[in-house]
This record gives structure tokens, sequence and C-alpha cells, in this order.
């Protein structure tokens, strides 16, 4: 193997250098700044990272099934991530993401089934966490997401089976089409910031029993909470400006203020009633 440069000079490292980095236990030099799209893609003989400190950039599937790699902690310096940046590393257990960056990217972990812990740091200037970047996840049982997240996206979360227990930030005002579908969430605490629920958000969630909708919610998607076989109660205690069709299962009941927007639409629905 050749030998890795030795520079000062910031280094961008491609697909076509990586070979003079990978290794089981990776040592990046500290004058690496970016890792362009696909450098480490399928390097199975990756198991550890060590991330220089001045890194700023992993860009779209960097790491894309690396199936050998157990733990990431990336440094503060990193500001962005590429799509599927660290897709299909199925044995990762535990990701440490970085103060810097605002966006968790689409897919970014999708199909990593062992991961147990994605931990975001105090002060963290994250605001979105985009579409599937935590699909099929299937082993993350608890995620406590940051101060200041906005949007979570379409699947963000979508059948992270063991998902029992999320945290919403105060700040939160979007949550996009299946974001929760099919995951095990026992019970919900939505933040009064909310005012979007969309299509199928909560589907198949079927350990749900009742949830209640903060009253800053304007939009109830179509089969919001669908399939939720559990579902005992569904409150909206004020006038969203959309329900859609089928938020939740006939067996289930809206408890409403009589004369309400969501009064209404049970009748027309053919849901039933229970007046606060």
């Amino acid at each position: 193997m050749s030998a890795k440069p030795q520079t000062n000079e910031p280094i961008a490292v491609k697909s076509s250098s990586s070979d003079l980095y990978a290794a089981r236990d990776m040592q990046l030099p500290d004058s690496v700044v970016s890792i362009r799209s696909g450098a480490f893609r399928n390097k199975n003989s990756i198991q550890t990272v060590r991330f220089p400190e001045k890194l700023e950039s992993i860009e779209a599937r960097a790491f894309f099934g690396c199936t050998e790699i157990r733990q990431l902690t990336l440094p503060d310096s990193v500001r962005e991530l590429g799509a599927g940046v660290f897709a299909g590393c199925v044995k990762l257990k535990k990701v440490s993401l970085s103060s810097l960056l605002k966006e968790v990217p689409a897919e970014a972990f999708s199909g990593d089934c062992h991961l147990e812990s994605a931990d975001f740091p105090s002060g963290s200037s994250l605001t979105r966490i985009g579409d599937g970047a935590f699909s099929d996840c299937t082993s993350l049982a608890f995620i406590a997401l940051p101060d200041g997240l906005k949007t979570i996206g379409s699947r963000g979360f979508y059948c992270c089976k063991s998902l029992k227990t999320i945290r919403f930030p105060d700040s939160l005002e979007f949550i996009g089409q299946n974001a929760f579908g099919s995951c095990a969430l026992e019970s919900l605490k939505l933040p009064d910031s909310l005012f979007w629920v969309g299509d199928s958000a909560f589907c198949k969630c079927a350990s749900l029993t009742e949830v209640r909708l903060p009253e800053s919610v304007r939009h109830i998607g179509k089969w919001c909470f669908h399939g939720c076989r559990r579902l005992k109660y569904l409150e909206i205690r004020h006038d969203p400006e959309y329900i859609g069709p089928w938020i939740i299962n006939k067996a289930a009941v809206i408890r409403c203020h009589k004369g309400s927007a969501a009064d209404r639409y049970c009748q027309e629905s053919g849901f039933r009633t229970e007046y606060l």
C-alpha cells in the first residue's frame, strides 16, 4: 500500500484515494477537511474511525454499506452530512453527532438495524431531520431530539419497530408523512409548537392507547393514527383547519367539544365522540 500523504494542506478524501486510509482502525490525518461522495462505500474492513478535528463535511454515501463499523463520534467541526452517508452500516450501535450540524440528511442512517443510540450534544444547531433519516433502525428504543429542531421529514423514523419513547423539543413545528409509521411508541407528548401532522404520521403504532393533540395543530393528515389498533382515545380540544379522512380506526373515540370542527368531522365520518 502507498504511504499516506504527509501535508498540512487541506485534503478532500475521494474514492480514488480512499485505499490510502481504509483500515480496520482508521485514522484520518488532521489535514482532512472533507470526505467526498462514496469515498469509503462498502469498505467492510473498517471497524473504527477517528475523524480529524477540522473535518467539515462528509458527503453522500461516503460510508454507505460499511457493515463492520460499530460506533461513530463526529467532531464538532462537522457542519454538513450528505444523503445516505452512513446508511446500511448494519453493525453500527451508537452515533454522536456534532453541535454545528443543522440537518440529519435523507436516509443518513437508514437500515442501520443495530443502532441503539443517537446522541445530540447540548447546544445542537439541528433544525431538520430529513426524509428517511432513521428509517428501519429497528433497534432504536429511545431518542431525545434537541432543542431547536423544527422539522421531521417524511419517514424520518419509519419502521423503527423498537422505538417506544421519544422526547420532542418545544420548538418542533412539522411532522412529515409516515414519520413514525410502524413504531412501538407507547405514549406521545407532543409540543405546543406543533402545527402540522402529516399523512400516516403515526400509522400502525400498535402500542398507542391515548393521544392528545396540542391546540397549536392546524393540519391533521389522513390516516394519521389509522392502524393504531389499541388506540382508545384521540383528544382534539380545538378547531384545526384541516382533518383528513380516516385519522383513526372505527374502534377508537374522538374526544372533542360539542359543535366543534372535530365534532362535525366525526358526525360526517361516522366516528364515535366523547364530549369534553
